[in-house]
C-alpha cells in the first residue's frame, strides 16, 4: 500500500535504530505543483494562492548512538529549514533530540509534516495549519524533544512524545517562528508539549491518543494605545483523537479545546474555543481515492485570540478524489467551502504530487 510503504521510510528517518550498526543514511524527496482559483466570494482575503511548487528534502544520518535529521522545504515562495535535528539514542525504542522540531501536539502535522503526497487532501486541517500561512497554533519549536514507541499490552504499541523550546512569536502578522538560519534576538518564551498513543500494531495508522500543550507567546511589535493591548500570550490545549485504517477506508477525528489568555501586567482576557475535524477516505478501483471533511468550532467568534487571525476558517467543508496514476505519484482535485470570521469563500484546487526514494 501506498502509505504503508512510506511509513516504512518514514521510520527510518526519524526513529531510533539499532545502535550498533555502522553509519547509515536515508534520503526522501516529496514533490508538488499545485493550481488553485476561487469562486463565490465574499471575504476580503483568504490566504489561497493561486500557484505554487514545492520541493520537500529529508534526510538522515546515524552512526552508532548519534543521529542526525532534518528537512528543509522550497517553494516558489519561501526556502526554510523546518527541521534540524540532533539526537542521541537512549536505548532501542527512546531517542532524545536538540534542536528545530514539529510540536507533537498537532495530530495531522505529526503525522504528514510538509510532505505533500503524504495527504490525500491537498490542504491541511486550518487548526494544523503552518504559522507562516495563517495558522493559529505553534507548529515549530526550538529546544528538546523525546520520542519513544514501545510494546505494551501484548501486541500494542505505546508511543509517546514530550517536548520543551523556544514558543514563536505573535506579531500582527502572525506566528513567527524562531529560525535556526537567521536568528533574531526579540523576546521569546517557552512552550511544552506531550502526546501519548495506542496502536495495534508498530507500523499502523489506526490508534487512538490524547495531547496536551502548554505555550507561552510574547508579542512583539504591536502598537496599541496606551492601556490597552496585550503583552504575552498564554495559550493552554488539550486534544483527543483517532484514526481507524482498513484496506479500503481510513477516519481521522481530531478535536482541540484551546484555553487562550491575552495578558497585560496584572489584568487577563481570557477566552476559550474548540475546534474539531473529521475525515473520511474511501480507496476504489484504478487506484483512485474519495474524501471528505468537516471542520467546525464553537466559541471562535466571540474569542479574543481568534479574532487576531481573521482569516481562520471557523467552519470549512472539503470534498476531492486523488488518482495515484503512477509509481509514487499522484493527482487530486479538491473543492472546498470556507466560512471564515470575515466572510465566506469557496475554492477549487488541481495538484500533483510525488515522492522518491
Amino acid at each position: 500500500m501506498r502509505v504503508s510503504r512510506l511509513l516504512i521510510v518514514l521510520c527510518a528517518l526519524a526513529a531510533p535504530l539499532a545502535r550498533g550498526d555502522p553509519l547509515q543514511h536515508e534520503f526522501l524527496l516529496f514533490t508538488s505543483a499545485e493550481f488553485a482559483g476561487t469562486f463565490d466570494r465574499q471575504a476580503p482575503e483568504t490566504q489561497v494562492v493561486d500557484e505554487v511548487l514545492k520541493a520537500d528534502m529529508l534526510f538522515s544520518l546515524q552512526h552508532g548512538p548519534l543521529k542526525l535529521f532534518g528537512e528543509y522545504l522550497v517553494s516558489d515562495h519561501e526556502g526554510d529549514l523546518e527541521r534540524f535535528q540532533l539526537g542521541w539514542q537512549l536505548s532501542d525504542d527512546t531517542i532524545i533530540w536538540v534542536g528545530r522540531y514539529h510540536q507533537p501536539t498537532s495530530v495531522w502535522n505529526h503525522d504528514h509534516h510538509h510532505g505533500q503526497y503524504l495527504q490525500t487532501s491537498i490542504t491541511r486541517p486550518a487548526i494544523d495549519e503552518w504559522e507562516d500561512l495563517g495558522g493559529i497554533l505553534p507548529q515549530h519549536f526550538t529546544g528538546v524533544l523525546l520520542e519513544s514507541s514501545r510494546p505494551v499490552l501484548d501486541a500494542w504499541q505505546l508511543r509517546t512524545a514530550v517536548g520543551a523550546g523556544l514558543a514563536p512569536q505573535l506579531n500582527p502578522e502572525g506566528l513567527q517562528t524562531f529560525n535556526l538560519l537567521h536568528p533574531d534576538s526579540n523576546r521569546r518564551q517557552v512552550g511544552y508539549q506531550a502526546r501519548a498513543s495506542l496502536h495495534p500494531g508498530e507500523f499502523t495508522e489506526s490508534g487512538i491518543g490524547a495531547l496536551v500543550a502548554d505555550d507561552r507567546l510574547s508579542a512583539v511589535g504591536w502598537n496599541f494605545p496606551p492601556g490597552t493591548g496585550f503583552d504575552d500570550v498564554d495559550l493552554r490545549l488539550y486534544g483527543v483523537f483517532g484514526t481507524y485504517a482498513a484496506a479500503a477506508w481510513k477516519l481521522t477525528a481530531t478535536v482541540y479545546y484551546a484555553d487562550a489568555r491575552l495578558e497585560r501586567h496584572e489584568s487577563i482576557a481570557a477566552s476559550d474555543f474548540i475546534v474539531g475535524c473529521v475525515q473520511a477516505e474511501r480507496r476504489f478501483g484504478h487506484e483512485l481515492t474519495g474524501f471528505l471533511r468537516w471542520e467546525d468550532s464553537s466559541g471562535a467568534g466571540r474569542s479574543q485570540y481568534i479574532k487576531l487571525f481573521e482569516e481562520f476558517a471557523r467552519l470549512g467543508h472539503i470534498a476531492g478524489l486523488r488518482w495515484d496514476f503512477a509509481e509514487n505519484q499522484a493527482l487530486t482535485l479538491q473543492l472546498s467551502d470556507t466560512h471564515t470570521l470575515n466572510g465566506h469563500f469557496a475554492d477549487f484546487r488541481l495538484q500533483w504530487s510525488a515522492a522518491f526514494f
